[in-house]
């Protein structure tokens, strides 16, 4: 069964994590549109290569893989299935697998914890919307998740379109119609309410042609009426998979548009001393504080560093022993580490493409709730 990126427990993943051991935890990401079936074998010869120093390492990995694996034999590729992520640990008895709608890069990593990063990107360039399609008598409700129909309700009344000679007046018709079709409006509104509310739909777009959808919007609540990105002008018999293509790419320009206002907002903060912070060693400290509104990220920005597993002390660089307790330090993407401490504060995270001037303070910001 594919995964929903939204119910993924992204908060359990940030939170699991080997304080005594440096490498316990191996996560695989597989594009299973088109399986590279020799990356798995070279990645692991490379990571036992590396363990063969450390026998209880080397023999954790070596388990953990073989889980991995067989895993991998007894679950072929399902239907609409384009990426895979594993994150498993013989020592410490864990393995979760999800299988996506969505397609991911080939990465095979050995560290402290689960490598997330990956599917924290996918949440934010992927959030679950709603697209309504309608006329004055037909409607269509569709969940879009993970950037698949998740779920769909059609709904259908028949409403008298033509006046029957020798009977109703033409104003009493018209009012009788009207009526019919508000009727119809305030069940398809409802069933909205429920459906959308219950599927965690961040954004709405409603579809349908002349002014129905506009209409339409009368009857929604105020909660549901904030979330509506856009309205398509389409004709009610659109092919289901060339309007739901129109209304992801109407979602993913609207979070484009998000993300630039946000880092506009953020560079207005920085400039006045205000609310916002750039760089790794500030960022860091506000996210670990909870202070942090939104953290932004530079999607392909990596930052070499080291943690300390036993009193998460993080900064850049390389080392080997902790300076404040003596632990081991291990080596990590410094962002994916931030990351996970956003995670564990359930704190919203914008990952930013192309930006110059996130790119030249560092890769990393945030605009913070207070100081």
């Amino acid at each position: 069964m594919l995964t929903c990126l939204e119910d993924i427990d992204m908060k359990e993943l940030s939170e699991v994590f080997d304080p005594k051991s440096q490498d316990s935890f191996v996560s695989l990401y597989l594009d299973t549109r088109r399986i590279d079936e020799k990356f798995v074998e070279k990645r692991t010869s490379i990571c036992r290569s590396v363990f063969k120093i450390n026998r209880p390492m080397l023999d954790n990995f070596d388990k953990t893989m073989e889980t991995i694996k067989s895993y991998l034999a007894k679950n072929p590729k399902e239907e609409g299935q384009a990426g895979l992520a594993i994150f498993a640990s013989d020592t410490h008895d864990f393995f979760k697998a999800y299988k996506l709608s969505l397609p991911v890069e080939n990465m095979l990593i050995a560290d402290s914890s689960p490598y997330i990063r990956p599917l924290a990107r996918l949440i934010d360039d992927y959030e679950t919307f709603g697209l309504v399609l309608l006329d004055s008598q037909r409607a269509r409700l569709y969940v879009v998740c993970s950037g698949k129909i998740d779920f769909k309700k059609k709904k259908a009344k028949d409403i008298m379109n033509k006046h029957k000679k020798g009977g109703w007046s033409q104003a009493r018709f018209a009012r009788l119609r009207q009526g019919a079709i508000d009727k119809f409006m305030k069940e398809v509104a409802e069933d909205v309410e429920e459906l959308f509310s219950k599927d965690h739909v961040i954004k709405v777009v409603i579809a349908g042609p002349g002014s129905t959808k506009v209409t339409f919007q009368e009857y929604l609540s105020q909660h549901i009426r904030g979330k509506i990105v856009e309205l398509i002008e389409t004709e009610f018999d659109e092919a289901e998979h060339t309007l739901v293509s129109r209304a992801k790419e109407v979602v993913i320009q609207d979070e484009k548009a998000r993300d630039d206002e946000m880092v506009a907002k953020w560079r207005e903060e920085i400039l006045k001393s205000g609310l916002a912070v750039y760089g790794v060693t500030e960022t860091k400290v506000a996210v670990m504080n909870g202070q942090v509104e939104v953290l932004l990220v530079d999607k392909d920005h990596r930052i070499v560093g080291w943690i300390c597993e036993h009193c998460q002390f993080l900064d850049t660089g390389k080392r080997a022993e902790c300076p404040y307790c003596g632990g081991d330090a291990n080596e990590v993407d410094v962002i994916e580490e931030i990351v996970e401490f956003a995670i564990r504060h359930d704190t919203k995270i914008d990952f930013v493409e192309s930006n110059p001037l996130l790119a030249e303070l560092g890769g990393l910001g945030a605009l913070l709730r207070y100081k």
